[in-house]
């Protein structure tokens, strides 16, 4: 771990990189880019890359020793450890969110969604519209509110009923929230898949959600990002697992959505081995949904009967 004399930030950014060196320097001087009226730091937790992101970011380090807290583990430690950890470092009142991979566009982000928090006590969280774009630009840029179909309605609030039910709609790089909402993190956090969707939850269940509808961050898309990930019974695994942490820790009232979705996850990982040859495995997958959600389970049996 390297570290200096931090200043006395309004704002942490809180950054988690791995082999982005095409994309670290973007990534960098779009917070130092931004317009503030309170000092912003950065801390980044880069988790023993193989490339040269590690070398860019020491760079950086040097040429901003009061704006940069590095945080550098000596073995590699996960995507979900390395986000646990560099949360925990954060000090600010408030945290941003960006991975390595993503960007900044509008020089007054962070001013804006500060300003609507400060502003609004009953908030812990604010987030803005992003661009979805590919790295080789294979495909048009395009807003992610054209996908989300919660980001088209008008609605510019949300709450933690509204995560629950319809999962994840906010771009990582577009958040930012009140550090005392982030206190405490779950143990389960750590085996998480998703990792961004989980602290959505916890943040939520803190306060209110405020949407921005201006495009003010970039989601990058390339091929060694999270998001492209070819599917895996692990994946499914982790899942499984994630959702039975969400409806052990969060009310009561939330457990029939999350156990829907296991039910679900369950199906689909029955799907996965049955198609795969493996008969055993695929009908247990089945006789856990049923037991999770029965009456999900035989809906999807039935609907398959029919197809």
């Amino acid at each position: 771990m390297s570290l200096s004399q931090p200043i006395p930030s309004l704002v942490d950014v809180a950054i988690i990189t791995y082999n982005h060196e095409a994309f670290i320097r973007q990534a960098l001087d779009g917070v130092l880019a931004q317009k503030t009226s309170f000092p912003v730091r950065m801390i980044i937790g880069e988790d023993c890359s193989t490339d040269g992101t590690r070398a860019i970011l020491q760079e950086y380090q040097q040429r901003y020793p009061d704006r940069i807290l590095l945080l550098l583990p000596t073995h590699n430690i996960g995507v979900m450890a390395n986000l646990v950890n560099v949360i925990n470092a954060c000090q600010a009142p408030y945290v941003a969110l960006l991975e390595g991979d993503d960007c900044w566009t509008d020089v007054h982000k962070l001013q804006q969604q500060v300003d609507f928090l400060e502003g609004h006590q009953d908030f812990s969280l604010c987030f803005h519209d992003a661009e979805l774009f590919w790295d080789g630009h294979e495909q048009p840029a395009y807003p992610l509110s054209q996908l989300k179909k919660q980001l088209q309605n008008g609605e510019a609030e949300f709450t933690h009923a509204d995560i629950v039910r319809d999962g994840w709609f906010i771009p990582t790089a577009s958040i930012v929230f009140r550090r005392s909402a982030a206190e405490n993190l779950p143990d389960w956090l750590l085996n998480v898949f998703s990792g961004d969707y989980s602290l959505h939850l916890l943040i939520s269940a803190a306060g209110k959600i405020k949407y921005l509808p201006a495009v003010m961050s970039g989601y990058r898309q390339h091929a060694g990002g999270i998001s492209q990930q070819k599917y895996n019974p692990g994946l499914l695994t982790r899942k499984i697992y994630e959702n039975e942490s969400y409806r052990r820790h969060f009310d009561r009232q939330h457990a029939p959505q999350f156990t829907r979705n296991i039910s679900n996850l369950y199906l689909e990982q029955a799907d996965y081995q049955l198609k795969n040859g493996a008969y055993a495995a695929g009908w247990r997958s089945w006789w856990h949904a049923l037991q999770t959600d029965p009456q999900q389970a035989l809906r999807v049996f039935v609907r398959k009967l029919r197809s």
